[in-house]
């Protein structure tokens, strides 16, 4: 970098490194020159298995993606807060400044539906909800008493509204840049805690705190195995180095909010699929985690969860593995109104498979699909980034 020096060398995401590039180009018309700037970065997540039950799943297992949000946050001297969140269309505001005073703070801060009322007024707005609300929350719920302003970059290339907590892994991150920024310590779980109470409060979004807390506590290649209702992490399991969890993005959305599930089935789904992956996964226990997820989806479209493209994904990838494919399974992730479909397969070959896939729903439906393919750390094992300034 021109004008910065890293504390350390970004270990995960592209993101970070575009973030970086970003900051570079907005020297010095949003970013200072001679100041540090603190960046965090929170991923989104697959829902693996345990997602068909809901915030009603006991049991819930989740990988998260090598997508991610990116904060960068840097002090000011006023009481302004600036954010800046690049758009490639016109679909949403970039830029927008508020002061703290704006929100009740240092002293004061405003509640819960006056936040709402003021930050998601205007949907163009919304994305400014996750970030100010985090603030807001923060100060709520530990008494954080912001003195002075600051300037924050949120850069996510996790993609919206297909189903992989999108909203969340914004929030997480900006949860956590302004707590390294106004020096707050948090354990771990209370990040996943407060970010509910963002989305729920403040956004009035269904966000669960299983998608909340995989972005925070997460590890790359690991399934965490949560407890559906509390988000406790019950389990880490390494998927083996011959296996491989990749997703295919249809660019449809389903409708969450009319379904009614069997909680019950889906949880001892989910079970089972955590004890076949902690024994050691044999030939049959591959064709057994397959059949796991083919049976959920099932269950996904009986409840109304489904759609025509996400089923034609999953019906593909089975005709791939009944003429010997090297795909066992596939699934719709999560219930939040998107469309991606989790494959399992065989390391390096099911991403062949999702690219064939990937083009036999472009035939059909005319959407080029997103590949989800690795996996990348949570927002405490990422730790954050120090761009430290270089002397001119």
């Amino acid at each position: 970098m021109k004008h910065f020096t890293p504390s350390e060398e970004p270990a995960e995401g592209l993101g970070v490194l575009l973030l970086f590039r970003l900051i570079e180009e907005a020297l010095p018309s949003f970013f200072t020159t001679g100041r540090p700037i603190q960046i965090v970065r929170a991923p989104g997540r697959l829902d693996v298995m345990g997602g068909l039950g809901g915030h009603k799943a006991p049991l819930s297992l989740s990988l998260p993606t090598s997508e991610a949000a990116c904060a960068a946050i840097q002090a000011r001297d006023d009481d302004l807060i600036r954010l800046w969140s690049p758009c490639r269309d016109d679909s949403r505001t970039q830029m927008l400044t508020v002061r703290i005073g704006d929100l009740g703070l240092p002293a004061t801060p405003i509640d819960y539906d006056d936040a709402r009322a003021f930050l998601v007024a205007d949907p163009k707005d919304r994305w400014a909800g996750y970030i100010l609300g985090s603030l807001l929350v923060l100060a709520r719920e530990h008494a954080l008493t912001p003195e002075h302003g600051a300037e924050v970059l949120m850069y996510s290339d996790v993609p919206n509204l297909c189903g992989v907590a999108s909203s969340t892994a914004v929030t997480v991150a900006s949860l956590r840049a302004f707590a390294v920024h106004y020096g707050l310590d948090l354990p771990a779980s209370e990040f996943g805690r407060l970010a509910q109470i963002v989305e729920r409060e403040v956004l009035r979004a269904n966000g669960r705190v299983v998608d909340a807390m995989t972005s925070v506590m997460a590890e790359s290649g690991e399934l965490l195995v949560l407890r559906g209702g509390a988000g406790d992490v019950v389990d880490r399991v390494a998927v083996p180095a011959d296996l491989e969890f990749v997703a295919l993005e249809t660019g449809t959305k389903t409708d969450a909010a009319a379904a009614e599930v069997d909680s019950e089935s889906e949880s001892k789904r989910a079970a089972r699929f955590q004890e076949l992956f902690t024994g050691g996964v044999s030939a049959d226990d591959r064709l057994e985690l397959g059949d796991l997820m083919f049976d959920s989806h099932r269950e996904y479209a009986a409840s109304g969860l489904g759609n025509e493209a996400c089923d034609l994904v999953v019906e593909t990838a089975k005709k791939r593995r009944e003429a010997g494919g090297s795909v066992f399974g596939a699934k719709l992730s999560g219930r939040g109104g998107g469309g991606t479909v989790v494959l399992f397969g065989e390391h390096h070959k099911v991403w062949f498979e999702a690219l064939r896939i990937k083009k036999a729903l472009n035939q059909a439906t005319g959407h080029s699909g997103h590949v989800f393919r690795w996996s990348s750390p949570g927002a405490m094992s990422f730790g954050s980034i120090v761009l430290h300034p270089k002397d001119e």
